[in-house]
């Protein structure tokens, strides 16, 4: 087992259930259940890479990445728990549908 904090995320990686895979979990949300790979070392490089070019972009309105990827207190959760910019509004389709609908939960 491999435990690493890059950029304020929590990367961990353990060998999967299955022989040569791996479960990388990010804030301890899985994010790779399956790499077929025995190398931890590069599972948890990959890991940061995908960090790297998620922080490239400011977050993205409930519709790219889990919340697990983003920095913490760059984002908060809609009511359906897809990351939001601060202050922003979701356009997950999902949400989206729902509001187009008049099927909000306020």
């Amino acid at each position: 087992m491999i435990t690493d904090v890059h950029k304020g995320r929590t990367i961990k990686v353990t060998k999967g259930r299955e022989p040569g895979t791996l479960r990388v979990t990010v804030n301890g949300i899985p994010v790779a259940c399956s790499r077929i790979s025995s190398d931890q070392q590069a599972a948890l490089e990959d890991a940061k890479n995908t960090i790297d070019f998620i922080d490239r972009d400011p977050v993205v309105d409930g519709d790219r990445w889990n919340a697990c990827w983003y920095a913490p207190g760059t984002y908060e959760l809609c009511p359906e728990g897809h990351p939001v910019a601060l202050a922003g509004k979701c356009r997950h389709s999902y949400c989206v549908t729902r509001e187009e609908r008049g099927l909000s939960d306020g």
